[in-house]
């Protein structure tokens, strides 16, 4: 039977141990790692393989590589945080969604202008509201450039989250999201849906996505019932994939 350690690929070896150095002090943050060649030859591995564990340690966040230069140790940034928007919701219970509406609003200069969209005005509006259980815990209201000849499938509309919606929907490649979180009080509407009392406070979640050229492609925007959703961050987080 083979054991755990030969089915782990090499390079994830690698980088493994190279993590647990870091992690216990032994490499110093800012101090440079051993060459490829170097690498290799104390691991046994070709430099190919080495570069596949380098690789994997940088999109962890543990180490930077400069060209030229060499790989640095890189310590855990704790004041940045990544929100994990897909996976938030409440005690990690599935959530479930509801469309509500669809629409094509055409040649809205002012509702264009105010999403920052430039040149087609045409938007698509999108609105589901998010349950668990029995429960409404948010409204989320999606605002998508109109793209002629590039329908959207109503599973799509229902079940894809905000940026798989937009990447499947535009012709350009989205490449940024910026988040805005903010408190607001819930409108009539919105506290209606919520089933909740107008005077609460709701979470706001505001997300733009944009192409390269800072080009707006699509807005979401989610108002969240105070005590039903809950949002979830994490600094470093990649590194758990080691």
């Amino acid at each position: 039977m083979k054991s755990r350690e030969n089915l782990i690929p090499v390079y994830y070896r690698l980088a493994e141990d190279i993590k647990q150095q870091i992690e216990a002090g032994e490499l110093k943050d800012g101090e440079l790692l051993p060459t490829e060649a170097q690498l290799g030859e104390k691991y046994g591995i070709s430099r190919m393989t080495v570069r596949q564990g380098i690789a994997l340690l940088a999109e962890a966040g543990l180490i930077d590589t400069i060209k030229g230069k060499g790989s640095f140790v890189t310590r855990p940034r704790l004041n940045q945080l990544i929100i994990d928007l897909k996976n938030s919701g409440v005690n990690d219970e599935q959530l479930r969604y509801k469309l509500l509406s669809v629409n094509l609003i055409r040649n809205n200069l002012k509702l264009a202008s105010e999403l920052g969209f430039t040149g087609q005005s045409s938007v698509i509006t999108v609105k589901r509201l998010l349950f668990k259980g029995a429960q409404p815990v948010a409204i989320e209201e999606k605002f998508l450039r109109y793209q002629k000849g590039k329908p959207l499938l109503e599973t799509q509309l229902e079940y894809a989250d905000f940026p798989e919606l937009v990447a499947k929907h535009q012709e350009s490649v989205p490449v940024r999201n910026d988040t805005v979180i903010s408190v607001a009080a819930l409108l009539p509407e919105q506290a209606r849906l919520l089933e909740a009392d107008e005077v609460l406070p709701a979470l706001v979640i505001k997300q733009v996505i944009y192409a390269k050229g800072d080009n707006p492609l699509g807005v979401s925007i989610m108002i969240c019932h105070k005590d039903r959703f809950e949002l979830k961050a994490t600094s470093y987080p990649l590194s758990g994939r080691l």
